[in-house]
């Protein structure tokens, strides 16, 4: 990895090349044993991953003056890049806390003779362990802010990150997409307007304009709020940094459409009945106790009508059982079909339903029972290429939902309605009782 301080190692080692008239020199970092992670030089050596540790280099006692090569083993890297055999080696220690035998080696290919290289050569093993510190350091920073970009950009969410003196933003390529700009680093006045405009294109943006007004001028504020742009839902976390504000601030925009409409699917499953589609008895109930008390205060009148299929075991034991599923969910779809948007429609149990009407009018009950009769045996049910007839018996009970009465009113309905069918089977099926 190429850094400034690499470039100023490669220009030490260029001039110490001239003045001792070495046929290589290697700027050598060296872990505590003796591997050598990195290096360069002149005129050319830039390799690493060979070791020093049996070489005999690092455990001689070096005065500053080349000696014979003949006694050390030199790695086959080192040979390798001087082009042959070593005649002379000098190595100028120049250790660091992190790389305790890192330093600056020199090779002859010939005898050096009269000429010794200068003994000043020794002081530049402070400029050289400064100078792999700081190499050392900037590759770090390199190697972090690369994993912090890797980091920003694998996190499936969009983000805004910015710095502490509020001038200084990064933003990552989901949040880019989302703002319309590039990602990486901004101005943080520049992404002003396109955090508003984003904000303007929710279909909730009134209600995240009043909710961030209200925030202005606390540095330490923290939400989370859903964005809604049409289909998409994005739930908008924002932050201080390390809860601080003075170090910056962070908005985390994370796409939970997915997520919404798998929960939403889970209640629907959870509500319904699996077989018709309509509710089940569970939300029948539920659903009903919320009608009758949002209505107890006016003390309206609600209404319960039950209905059964007439000889569905007949139609079982005849035509087998996923013919009488196909009837059972005829009969759901025209009871839905007859009733009003407003009326809740369920399956009890069995061949059984079950309806709340909301606010209906005394004539309205036994009429909304005779629809729902007209509609099933009205006419025959085709299924399987059969022409199936079948008529459902409806009894019916009406209440007024006055204060206080909303925990026991539905479970009365309910018996009295029941009562009221059981009349109708008795009297001969396919007919409507009411409750008196």
């Amino acid at each position: 990895m190429n850094t400034p301080d690499s470039n100023a190692l490669v220009s030490l080692s260029q001039f110490a090349h001239g003045a001792s008239g070495a046929d290589l020199v290697m700027v050598l970092e060296a872990d505590p044993d003796g591997r050598v992670t990195w290096s360069t030089g002149f005129p050319n050596a830039s390799f690493s991953g060979f070791n020093l540790a049996r070489s005999g280099v690092l455990a001689h006692a070096w005065t500053g003056q080349p000696v014979e090569a003949n006694a050390f083993r030199l790695p086959t890297a080192i040979v390798q890049a001087l082009g042959g055999p070593a005649a002379r080696l000098l190595f100028i220690p120049a250790p660091s806390d992190d790389a305790p035998s890192s330093g600056m080696l020199l090779l002859w290919k010939h005898d050096v003779g009269a000429e010794q290289p200068p003994q000043t050569l020794s002081l530049l093993a402070p400029s050289v362990a400064q100078l792999l510190s700081a190499r050392r350091g900037a590759v770090h920073d390199i190697v972090v802010r690369n994993q912090f970009i890797d980091l920003v950009e694998s996190v499936p969410a969009g983000i805004v990150l910015i710095d502490g003196d509020g001038l200084g933003t990064v933003i990552n390529q989901r949040a880019a997409e989302l703002l319309g700009q590039k990602p990486g680093k901004h101005r943080a006045a520049d992404l002003v307007a396109p955090m508003r405009a984003l904000r303007q294109r929710c279909d909730n943006h009134a209600e995240l304009e009043q909710a961030y007004a209200a925030q202005v001028g606390n540095l330490n504020f923290a939400t989370t709020l859903h964005w809604v742009m049409g289909e998409r839902t994005f739930e908008v976390d924002t932050h201080p940094v390390r809860g601080d504000g003075e170090q910056g601030r962070i908005w985390l925009f994370t796409d939970i459409t997915a997520d919404l409409l798998m929960a939403a699917e889970l209640r629907r499953l959870a509500s319904s009945d699996p077989l018709t589609g309509v509710p089940n008895r569970r939300h029948f109930e539920e659903r009903s106790a919320q009608i009758i008390a949002a209505r107890e205060a006016n003390g309206r009148s609600v209404a319960v009508l039950m209905l059964d299929v007439d000889h569905f075991k007949k139609i079982n034991d005849t035509h087998g059982h996923p013919i009488g599923d196909e009837v059972l969910k005829v009969v759901a779809r025209r009871c839905r079909e007859a009733l009003r948007d407003r009326d809740l429609f369920a399956r009890f149990g069995g061949e059984e339903f079950i309806a709340l009407l909301a606010a209906p009018t005394a004539d309205e009950v036994p009429a909304t029972a005779e629809r729902l009769r007209n509609a099933i045996s009205g006419a025959p049910v085709n299924v399987g290429g059969l022409r199936i007839d079948v008529t459902v018996s409806v009894g019916g009970a009406m209440g007024e939902a006055l204060p206080g009465c909303d925990a026991t009113l539905l479970e009365q309905l309910v018996a009295r309605a029941d009562e009221a069918l059981y009349e109708a089977k008795a009297d001969g099926r396919n007919r409507v009782r009411m409750s008196s």
